[in-house]
């Protein structure tokens, strides 16, 4: 029997020939349908038991079967109809308070045998979990048995109760329409549905509407959908509102899709992205755009979609925003863009594009991120948000042929841009600078990493970055199997995951409140140098200790490299001279010193005899160097005094 009634009451009362209507004051009053329907047939056939595999609650009864009698059946209606709940009987009594908004009708039956059956039904603005429902409930919990439209549901139910008999409370009123009401909602001039049953069919079209009608799979689907005998959403819709419908669907479905799942956070990055680059780089998302460029592999993509979630939730945050979440759009040129409306929670991604077919004009404009812009699209400009994160990735990068030392900690300016040769073939020298002024640029070589940060000075400092072997991978070793298994199509994370997003919030909440103490921006971007520098001349001058010492085998080249001293970068407009100083060596024996005018001791080239009886000679032990020294000083003295005679 578990559900024939239900199904009964929905055939009766599923057509658009019947209304629903909310009242604004209950209708109270004693009822007596010509065709009764027991309560425990109600349940039974309308009714499904409230139990765990229950997620949520919209419509709850509260069931009592053989109650015994109580007096004042009027005024217990009154009593609900008033929403003073809390002065009902004890048997009829709910367990706790209901929330402010939910609304209470009440049917209560005498049987006349000492006996009554109640039943409350609690309409719930909000649908509650299932903990919460149970623990309202007084008496036998139940739901309506599951059905294909909620609107059918809610009817059958108004028709069912109003079979009860007894004194009833009635919140809702379900009523028939009349014959010129049904024929004027039928027609496109005046149609005009309730604002929920609205809601209802968008939301069914948007769901199940086939994107393509290329084999008219759209246009049969709307075609079936709107009969009145489907009982859908849209049963007897007019079929040109359906049809704009659909296709606005398909529309918006075209170009980069926003993508708002990713189960890494700037936490799966190596450290010293996290700990040094990213919390001085975040605030700088919100001015300039960023630009990755080297080798596959090293982790672009899945490093700028994490510095794009973590700055759409910064937003989402800042702005207040409800009902959005951060996200990315990721396409290969501008016009897939141009599609849809831009949002500031919604980075946009430039992956690997041909740059031939981008304009220095529309790149400068795609990386100024401090103004509302728009770029050239084929049909109409693609739109860009002031503040919305924007990024460009690519493999134009010249191969890096420098030679440099392994604790060098900058690169010389000219030589980073010969890096870029091929990212702006045929551009300008003040096109570059103009697009370098407004990018925050990593080039990922096959020695080092190199970070320049925006500046319209073409010999701005370049950091040259050796840590932690960034430039083969910047993720870290711990979240690398999430990420394979969301290549894959399973989007899943670690238990970390929201104390680290949290974490990350927190750094760019500070990194903000620190850029805002900046007078300009320019300061700010001299200060973030500074820091970058500091902490690779720290850190080369700690690992400079381990650095093995060359074999007999290595290169000359290779032995500077591995010998050199780190030395601190000075911001300026050229790198540090690279001077060698030598140190004095004072002589271990120590001569006697004369007053009084001497000869100097005639010195001679030593030939390679001569210099290996020298080498003897510094060989031997002391005390034949000491006896061999005062003999020269005894003859010194003889010589000098008959030079005086």
């Amino acid at each position: 029997m578990s559900g024939r009634v239900m199904d009964m009451a929905i055939a009766h009362v599923g057509g658009k020939q019947w209304s629903l209507q909310y009242l604004q004051e209950p209708r109270c009053g004693p009822c007596a349908p010509t065709s009764p329907l027991s309560l425990t047939d109600f349940l039974q056939g309308a009714c499904r038991p409230l139990k765990k595999g229950v997620k949520s609650v919209s419509v709850l009864f509260d069931a009592h079967i053989a109650l015994p009698e109580f007096g004042g059946v009027p005024a217990v209606g009154e009593m609900f109809a008033s929403n003073r709940l809390q002065e009902l009987p004890a048997s009829i009594k709910l367990r706790s308070p209901i929330p402010s908004s939910t609304k209470v009708d009440v049917i209560i039956y005498n049987s006349g045998d000492g006996c009554m059956d109640v039943l409350k039904v609690l309409y719930f603005e909000e649908p509650l979990p299932y903990q919460q429902a149970v623990s309202l409930c007084s008496g036998q919990a139940h739901v309506p048995v599951f059905r294909a439209g909620p609107w059918n549901i809610k009817k059958g139910v108004q028709w069912l109760l109003g079979r009860l008999p007894g004194y009833q409370v009635r919140w809702q009123n379900l009523q028939e329409k009349a014959p010129e009401q049904l024929q004027r909602m039928n027609s496109q001039s005046s149609w005009s549905p309730p604002t929920e049953e609205l809601a209802e069919g968008i939301a069914f079209i948007n769901d199940n509407a086939p994107e393509c009608d290329a084999r008219n799979e759209q246009t049969f689907w709307i075609l079936t959908n709107i009969k009145d005998s489907t009982n859908t959403p849209i049963s007897g819709w007019p079929e040109a509102k359906v049809r704009a419908m659909a296709q606005n669907k398909s529309k918006g479905l075209a170009g980069a899709q926003p993508m708002s799942q990713f189960p890494l956070q700037t936490y799966s990055l190596k450290p010293i992205l996290h700990e040094v680059l990213l919390p001085l780089l975040y605030p700088m998302l919100m001015s300039f755009g960023v630009i990755m460029l080297g080798y596959p592999g090293v982790g672009k993509t899945p490093a700028l979609i994490i510095m794009a979630m973590a700055m759409g939730r910064f937003h989402v945050r800042r702005l207040g925003l409800e009902g959005v979440l951060p996200g990315w759009r990721r396409a290969k040129s501008l016009d897939n863009f141009r599609h849809r409306v831009p949002q500031v929670q919604e980075a946009i991604f430039l992956d690997d594009p041909s740059r031939d077919k981008i304009s220095a004009a529309d790149l400068k404009s795609f990386m100024t991120v401090d103004e509302d812009g728009t770029c050239d699209g084929r049909y109409n400009d693609t739109r860009l948000v002031r503040n919305q994160m924007r990024a460009y990735a690519s493999n134009d990068l010249a191969k890096d042929t420098f030679d440099g030392n392994a604790s060098d900690t900058s690169l010389e300016p000219k030589k980073f841009l010969e890096l870029l040769r091929y990212l702006f073939a045929g551009d300008s020298e003040k096109d570059t600078l103009a697009v370098l002024k407004r990018a925050i640029v990593f080039a990922f070589a096959e020695s080092a990493v190199y970070l320049r940060l925006p500046s319209e000075k073409s010999d701005a400092v370049v950091h040259r970055i050796c840590v932690d072997d960034l430039h083969r991978d910047l993720l870290s070793e711990r979240d690398k199997p999430l990420y394979a298994k969301y290549k894959v199509g399973v989007y899943d994370t670690d238990q970390y995951f929201e104390e680290e997003v949290a974490r990350e919030q927190s750094m760019i909440d500070d990194a903000v409140a620190k850029m805002s103490d900046f007078p300009r921006l320019a300061d700010y971007v001299e200060h973030a140098n500074d820091k970058i520098q500091s902490y690779l001349f720290r850190r080369t001058a700690f690992d400079w200790d381990r650095i093995p010492q060359p074999s007999p085998s290595s290169s000359e080249g290779e032995k500077r490299a591995q010998r050199a001293q780190p030395s601190p970068l000075c911001i300026g407009t050229k790198p540090r001279a690279n001077r060698i100083r030598s140190a004095f060596v004072y002589p271990d024996n120590k001569k006697r010193r004369f007053r009084e005018k001497t000869t100097p001791t005639p010195t001679q080239e030593h030939g390679p005899e001569e210099e290996n009886s020298c080498m003897d000679f510094e060989a031997a032990g002391p005390e034949e160097e000491n006896g061999s020294a005062q003999t020269d000083f005894e003859a010194d003295e003889e010589v000098a005094k008959s030079l005086h005679n």
